[in-house]
């Protein structure tokens, strides 16, 4: 028997764990669970919540969840030529800060770099399009039902 260098050591042993992940996973949805925390859950309603007020406003959902190396783009929306990458935030009441206030500058680059990849992918280029960046924030009451939706046309730029 050949002895295993520590190349196929490793790669045997994360073969291995990456059965057992892929098993337990199969596991899981074969029994409707997840390991989706309650902050993805209320992330994920507000995403939608967020896309049916936008909607109402007269906008049209382009893509919901784009992701790229650069980040994630919640929505992305289209009204009167212009397209909107949309940044969701949402908290539950009693909140400290509101969640307009917690898109900080970091997140807004993230969101700037993964604009760009969108259009570039989508062929978006052109003096024609115009491009804004929104936050749409919802608040939840204790009960589960939205308190308030704040929709900020514009809230950084380039």
């Amino acid at each position: 028997m050949k002895a295993q260098g520590p190349i196929s050591s490793l790669r045997s042993g994360l073969s291995s764990l990456f059965e057992r992940g892929r098993g337990r996973l199969k596991h899981l949805l074969a029994r409707g669970q997840t390991s989706e925390t309650p902050q993805r859950r209320l992330g994920r309603r507000a995403e939608g919540e967020a896309a049916r007020f936008l909607k109402k406003k007269g906008y049209r959902i382009l893509e919901r969840n784009f992701r790229c190396r650069e980040g994630e783009i919640d929505l992305v929306v289209f009204k009167s030529g212009v397209v909107a990458f949309v940044e969701v935030r949402s908290r539950t009441e009693p909140v400290g800060l509101d969640p307009l206030y917690t898109v900080t500058r970091r997140k807004q680059q993230r969101l700037i770099r993964a604009a760009q990849q969108y259009m570039s992918l989508r062929d978006l280029h052109g003096e024609d399009v115009v491009l804004r960046f929104d936050v749409v924030a919802l608040r939840y009451a204790r009960s589960g039902t939205v308190a308030q939706i704040t929709h900020i046309e514009g809230a950084f730029t380039l």
